[in-house]
Formats: C-alpha cells, structure tokens, sequence
C-alpha cells in the first residue's frame, strides 16, 4: 500500500478533483526492509531518485522522520509495537521541533489512541488515521481520513489543525476518493471500504461461473461481469439511486426478474447485510487486540 501512495504522489494524476487546495508535499523519502524491495523501488521510481525521492534501508527509518514534517504509516500492523517502541524511531517521532510532526497511520486496527498510547502521548506530534483499499493500486482507492475525536480536539496541545486534515485529504485524493468519517464509523467503513472488494470478488466469481456453466468462456465471461461492475459503479457515482437502478433494468416476466427472485428467496439481501455486520464487530475486536477472531482458534 505503501508503494501504491508513493506512485499515487509521484505520477498518478487524480481521478478526482480535489476538495483541497493545501499545498502537498514536494520531496520523499521512502525506507525499505529488505534488498529486493530497494531493487524493486529504485527500478520503479528510477526517474525521480535525482530529484524527488531518496529511498533508504528501514535501519535509517529515523533519519527519514527526522528530515519530514508528514511520516506515512504504511507498515503491517502486526510490526507496529516493534516498529514505535524502537527507541531512535520514538526519538525522531516525538522530541520537540519547532512545528509538530504529522504522523498518518494507515495501519487497520489501530486506532488514534492505541498509536499515541503506545508513543506515550507525545505533546509533539499529530496523528491522523486513514484507511485506503486495494484499489488504491490502480488509484481507485476510496479512503476515508478519520476526524480527530473530541477528546483530542479539545486539548489545545493535541488538538490537529485543520490545514493537516485537509494535507491528508490532499494525499490520499491523489489515489482515489477521500470521505471524512468519525472515529465510531471507521470499522464499518472498514468493512465497506475495505472488505467489500473481496465480497464482490467472490460474487464475481460466481456469476463468471454461471455464465461458463451455461456455455460462456471463462474469459468472456469475467471481462462481461467487470466491465457491468464499472459502468454500474458509474451509475452509482452519478446519482444513481441502486432501488431505481434494479426497477429500470427489470421487466414483467423478465430474465432479471426471475434471476432476481432467486437470489431474494436464498436470502441474499439479508446474508449480504449479515456479513457486513459481522465484519464490523471483528474490526472492533481487533481493535481491542482480541485474537483468533470468527472462532477460528477456540479450543
């Protein structure tokens, strides 16, 4: 993901317009953990390491965040509690400079609190959370920039600026669409924004395998049902309410209609509904460190 916001920032143009006019940032720096990824970055972004980027091994990850205003959180999460309590990276991150750092964590599960908590409250830095999708690696990402709790935003020496979200807006416009939500939302968006990729991906998968059962080839068949996703979620985009999308493309005694019914008598809607529901609550889970969610590890 790290990668995909770095291109987004370096070449992509915005799918876009942006809501913001702050100012994005002009020079990167971008650390790596192993060999083949300096390789693999130093051939991608070739064209802008003489002028735009310096790529370094992650052992240099406090000269980076010493040299920046803005760190970009893009590591697994699992490498988190390592990664912050090492004490050059606390260092860099929370000693006292003449402006405050911004510090965006992409990272699911971990909340604005859990992340100061972990840094003991450093009164020197800014933390926003946000949380980009796969998509972002074609920049059709949809993220959504959490907005800083009250709490937060009532001590004058956390409270974050309002240029600082718009910077972070500013950011992730660069790979996709942004949409502000409260710190309560983000599992559900989680879910939404994150999860539902897979789910059409596996809905995808079964409508490509009917089509081939009724004679389709397998390719004919996925490039038809990706290219309806697109032009649909074109529609939606565009106004387009889905009650009123459904009622135009169904006729009495049609095909739609019959394949429609089939899928309201399996419970779709409501197993549909369900699975969102159920992915929340194991986002609130891992974002209170519960294990082995699903009941995937009971005894």
């Amino acid at each position: 993901m790290g990668i995909a916001i770095l291109n987004g920032l370096l070449t992509a143009q915005p799918t876009t317009e942006s809501t913001t006019n702050t100012p994005l940032p002009a020079s990167f720096i971008a650390t790596v953990r192993s060999p083949s990824s300096l390789n693999a970055l130093q051939s991608q972004f070739h064209s802008h390491l003489t002028t735009t980027l310096t790529i370094r091994p992650s052992t240099d990850n406090h000269l980076a965040i010493s040299s920046a205003n803005t760190i970009i959180l893009a590591c697994d999460p699992t490498d988190i509690p390592s990664l912050l309590n090492d004490p050059e990276t606390r260092s860099a991150l929370c000693s006292p400079t003449p402006t405050p750092k911004l510090l965006i964590s992409i990272a699911a599960g971990w909340t604005v609190s859990s992340l100061r908590n972990l840094l003991s409250n450093p009164q020197n830095l800014y933390v926003v959370r946000a949380l980009p999708n796969i998509c972002a690696t074609i920049s059709q990402s949809i993220t959504a920039i959490e907005l800083p709790s009250v709490e937060l935003q009532a001590n004058a020496e956390t409270r974050v600026p309002e240029g600082l979200i718009s910077l972070t807006e500013g950011i992730f416009s660069k790979i996709g669409r942004t949409v502000q939500v409260r710190p309560d939302q983000m599992d559900t968006f989680t879910v939404l924004g994150g999860s539902t990729p897979a789910f059409l991906a596996v809905f995808v998968e079964a409508l490509v395998d009917g089509g081939v059962a009724m004679g389709l080839g397998r390719e004919e068949a996925r490039v038809t049902v990706a290219q309806v996703l697109r032009g649909t979620g074109d529609l939606l985009l565009g106004g387009e309410h889905p009650a009123l999308l459904k009622e135009r493309g169904t006729s009495p005694g049609g095909c739609t209609m019959g394949g429609l019914c089939v899928l309201e008598e399996g419970g779709f809607r409501g197993l549909v509904g369900r699975a969102v529901r159920e992915g929340v609550m194991v986002a609130e889970g891992m974002g209170r460190g519960v294990g082995l969610v699903n009941g995937t590890g009971r005894k």
